[in-house]
């Protein structure tokens, strides 16, 4: 059987490709001869492409590339799936490693170029397993990501837009300046915005402004409030679509979970698009436990190797950055999930009536007690702990119960 590996490496507006049939025996060597073309994000190209596949009249054809950039990518994906190509994905994050090991000196970041990059993207294929490869997510899961992303950009977009007319109010309309103009209804945008857009009536801001001592509001006021409400409308749509996603029926055990914790739409979205499926970081439909003798200690003790991946997904993992005497760790992970869960924190655990129906077992043997996670945090407060570190030890505990929780829905 043939097998044609096209290697792709993603620019902007075109692809580095190189086409292989057979492993490189000299790939350092190799590589000055190898087959590379650049096709550029037009349809003479893109017909262009699809011609040289043909060309090599494979029985089957496999495509490798690197998320990177993957807005960059989604034109050749498409296209590529469309003609009956098998895409695959590498992590960018083993690439470099990879590329050194195999191109030596002409591999190393330093002297890197884009043709290096596809050669040693084709070569992944001969030299790695199956599992080395990034898994394709669900296409639901990666439509509600993607309206997450859109909403976080939006909420981004309007912070400065009310920064620059509260500045111009000051002027203005300094009377209304300084107001929060709360938004009661979700398909309405505040009453304050709302009014100065000309989109939404109000009595009371009418006086006001017949009676300020500011100049008026000018157009480019009016302009700017506009703006505003077109990206609140814009979210409204976003999260109206985001709702009727998640209620799809193939999510209703997470959503049975995620509500019994108390996260919100936008937070089960941002989860949901990190760890969906749960069996994913599970081994043989089981969390995935090794025993390894501490090396200070000698003592052996437990790694939670699904736990851990599982803390990484959702941006709570902890990577170790020691340099000689000084010890210290850092979080990585999903910084987008990582913000949503501490705005839980601030909402859920820190608001007394928003607490959510949760109860942990802290402590071991006699010392064992059961509470929730926001008195826990209370204790910890009340007992010296720096409050960022009391809120960060919480959420662990909290993700780390949602992960056991999660693993008891899995499919064996």
């Amino acid at each position: 059987m043939k097998y044609l590996i096209v290697g792709i490496d993603v620019s902007r507006s075109s692809i580095a490709a190189c086409f292989m049939l057979e492993k490189p025996s000299i790939p350092r060597d190799d590589y000055f001869v190898a087959d590379i073309e650049v096709f550029h994000s037009n349809l003479e190209n893109l017909n262009k492409l699809r011609t040289k596949i043909e060309s090599f009249k494979a029985d089957k054809v496999v495509a490798i590339c690197e998320p990177t950039g993957i807005n960059y990518a989604k034109l050749w994906i498409n296209k590529l799936s469309d003609w009956g190509v098998e895409v695959r994905m590498i992590s960018n994050s083993k690439l470099p490693n990879y590329r050194a090991e195999l191109m030596g000196k002409e591999g190393k970041s330093g002297a890197k170029t884009d043709d290096i990059d596809a050669f040693a993207i084709a070569c992944w294929y001969f030299d790695k397993t199956e599992a080395s490869y990034l898994k394709i997510r669900d296409p639901l899961v990666v439509e509600i990501k993607q309206i997450c992303l859109r909403i976080e950009h939006l909420n981004r977009l309007q912070s400065p837009i009310v920064n620059r007319m509260r500045q111009e109010l000051t002027w203005q309309c300094p009377e209304v300046a300084l107001v929060r103009s709360a938004k009661l209804q979700e398909e309405l945008a505040p009453l304050l915005w709302g009014w100065l857009a000309e989109r939404r009536k109000s009595k009371k801001y009418d006086r006001i402004l017949e009676a300020t001592v500011g100049s008026g509001i000018e157009p480019q006021t009016r302009w700017a409030a506009k703006q505003y409400c077109e990206i609140e409308e814009e979210i409204f749509k976003l999260k109206k679509q985001l709702v009727q996603l998640i209620d799809n029926s193939q999510f209703d055990e997470y959503r049975r979970i995620f509500t019994k914790f108390g996260f919100g739409y936008q937070l089960q979205g941002y989860l949901l698009g990190a760890i969906y499926p749960i069996e994913d970081f599970l081994k043989e439909g089981r969390p995935e436990v090794k025993i390894r003798k501490n090396r200070t200690t000698g003592k052996e003790s437990k790694l939670k190797l699904s736990e851990r991946r599982f803390m990484r997904a959702v941006g709570m993992g902890v990577i170790r950055d020691d340099s000689g005497q000084n010890k210290k760790g850092k979080q990585s992970g999903s910084a987008l999930c990582r913000k949503a869960l501490w705005q839980w924190c601030f909402t859920r655990l820190e608001v007394s009536r928003n607490n959510p129906p949760l109860k942990f077992i802290y402590g071991q043997g006699a010392d064992a007690e059961q509470m929730s996670p926001a008195e826990k945090l209370k204790r910890r407060k009340k007992g010296g702990t720096p409050m960022k570190l009391a809120r960060q030890r919480v959420i662990a505990r909290c993700v780390r119960e949602l992960f056991k929780e999660l693993c008891a829905i899995a499919k064996i």
